[in-house]
């Protein structure tokens, strides 16, 4: 006897959290039908199991205090992950107000962590390389000048 797509939910959510939308399309991928996935999904989140916003909580607390993303670049990451914009903003938030993030100090580590990894190089590519690692992480162009200023002067 084949698992209804609620024990294969359960089973998928053992091995690692989901959103909603992302284990809807899970159960779709391995052949359940649209409205017994959408039935498994409404128990699911009726029993607390899934919970998009407490989802939201953790990536962005793991993003927060790991290795270091911008507001921008969570919500943005989020938002791949069928989390929508008031949810995501209420997570990353609550996850700086309960953690008392120092997002200064986050860029801050982020910057001199990789400066670390350039040490060999011209001051030119160190500053372009830094900058372009900096952006890509989501921050904004005035914390990364801000930043820059603070970390090459010290060296």
């Amino acid at each position: 006897m084949s698992a209804s797509a609620y024990e294969s939910a359960l089973n998928l959510l053992t091995a690692r959290p989901y959103t909603a939308r992302n284990l809807k399309r899970k159960l779709i991928q391995k052949g359940f039908a649209p409205a017994e996935v959408d039935a498994a999904i409404a128990r699911l989140v009726g029993n607390g199991i899934l919970d998009d916003s407490r989802y939201a909580a953790q990536f962005a607390r793991g993003r927060l205090l790991g290795p270091g993303s911008s507001r921008r670049r969570i919500r943005q990451q989020l938002f791949q992950r069928g989390i929508g914009g008031e949810t995501a903003d209420a997570a990353i938030e609550s996850v700086i107000d309960e953690e008392s993030v120092d997002l200064e100090a986050v860029i801050e580590k982020d910057a001199r962590k990789k400066l670390a990894s350039l040490s060999a190089l011209e001051a030119v590519v160190v500053k372009r390389r830094l900058y372009a690692h900096l952006a890509r992480r989501g921050y904004d162009i005035d914390e990364i000048n801000a930043v820059m200023k603070k970390v090459m002067s010290a060296d």
